[in-house]
């Protein structure tokens, strides 16, 4: 009862709704397509943030001999394929990115719109001990915990509304850095650049923070929506308007942040951020022990 699997590239048909009947050249998924709108051919790894965050990383070589969660926390999956031949790579989760965001404004009413975020976060020198893990419905990569739950650690009688909201950016930029780390261990490769889309690149205190947490070169998209420009570069190749060369050198970021602590603070604060995620795993025993 299901639709027939078919190359992500290749001719599927016309656009018989529009004038002159256009045909469809490419057939793609959201998030192997934001990665090729993100130039990332043949390497490289892009994040998405949006409600979640989606890591996908070209691994190449042959397919996986199972289609499960691996080891890492990732998950394979296929980037394209044209003629049979596909390109593969790996996928990482993070349930809850720009959806804390939207929980800060809507539901807590401590901000009144996303750009907030970015200015009371700036307003202090930093989350004086507090911390936030954004588990609001579970760990995605690495733990597939259903059942932890998002909490808030280290406040005391001075934190304010600026230092949990510092908290929150801080901490969906550690979750960033969980994918990263996974999707390396899994593939042994080792990234210099991350590119990134989704709404919640505009916030460039929390760019700056991933930057800081990975280690890594971020680049940012000019296209805050990856996805549509992926699908339409994909089309173009299909239909020999563009090579996969041409693609490649596409890539123009609004923006680059490269990271603006020590190797060792990197470490120090990853040790720590690793011990307050434990704090929230198995909240919700019954939940945490699904796995699939």
């Amino acid at each position: 009862m299901m639709p027939e699997i078919v190359d992500t590239m290749g001719h599927h048909g016309v656009a018989s709704a529009l004038p002159g009947s256009p045909p469809i050249t490419a057939l793609i998924g959201d998030q192997p397509a934001s990665l090729f709108g993100l130039s990332c051919v043949r390497r490289g790894a892009k994040i998405t943030f949006g409600t979640g965050a989606m890591l996908d990383m070209v691994r190449g070589g042959p397919g996986p001999t199972s289609m499960s969660v691996l080891a890492s926390g990732c998950f394979p999956t296929v980037l394209r394929s044209a003629d049979g031949d596909v390109v593969w790579g790996v996928e990482a989760i993070a349930f809850a990115a720009g959806a804390c965001i939207e929980w800060l404004r809507d539901d807590l009413g401590l901000i009144e719109n996303a750009a907030q975020s970015e200015l009371l976060a700036r307003s202090i020198a930093s989350c004086d001990g507090v911390s936030f893990v954004p588990a609001l419905s579970g760990l995605g990569t690495p733990q597939w915990d259903f059942g932890a739950r998002g909490g808030f650690f280290g406040i005391t009688r001075g934190s304010t509304k600026a230092h949990l909201v510092r908290a929150v950016l801080e901490g969906i930029a550690q979750r960033g850095a969980d994918l990263v780390d996974a999707a390396q261990r899994e593939t042994r490769s080792e990234l210099d650049e991350l590119r990134v889309d989704g709404g919640m690149t505009a916030n460039r205190f929390f760019v700056q923070c991933l930057a800081n947490f990975t280690g890594l070169t971020v680049t940012v998209s000019s296209e805050i929506e990856a996805t549509t420009r992926g699908a339409g570069l994909m089309a173009l190749v299909s239909a020999g308007h563009l090579g996969l060369d041409d693609v490649e050198r596409l890539w123009s970021p609004a923006e680059v942040f490269t990271p603006e602590i020590s190797d060792g603070e990197r470490v120090r604060l990853r040790s720590n951020w690793a011990q307050t995620v434990r704090r929230v795993e198995k909240t919700i025993p019954e939940l945490s022990d699904i796995s699939f």
